[in-house]
């Protein structure tokens, strides 16, 4: 866990869920990690204010990661095409073995 939560510093789309607060933290952007601690920083929004709050956690205290890939219109535009070829290529690269393994 600590190995992705590493590779994810600083990347958009992610979603921690938090064992102790027994819930999702959605579009957080992890800061730290280190020490069996994890540092992230995640908004909040009502309807007469925006919170921007950090939070340190135990890295033991993250049961889930999910990672946005890529957000695709529901409406066919001429980018769509792109779009979708840019993910085939994502998913092909996320998906085929080490060749230098």
């Amino acid at each position: 866990m600590e190995g992705k939560l590493e590779e994810l510093v600083g990347k958009p789309g992610v979603w921690l869920y938090i064992q102790s607060s027994n819930g999702w933290f959605k579009n957080v952007e992890i800061l730290e990690v280190g020490d069996n601690v994890l540092t992230f920083r995640y908004e909040s929004e009502s309807d007469t204010e925006r919170k921007i709050w950090e939070k340190t956690t135990r890295i033991d205290n993250v049961s889930e990661i999910e990672v946005r890939l890529i957000v695709i219109p529901k409406m066919n535009t001429p980018q769509l095409a792109d779009i979708r070829g840019q993910l085939s290529k994502l998913l092909q690269k996320d998906s085929s073995p080490d060749l230098d393994d």
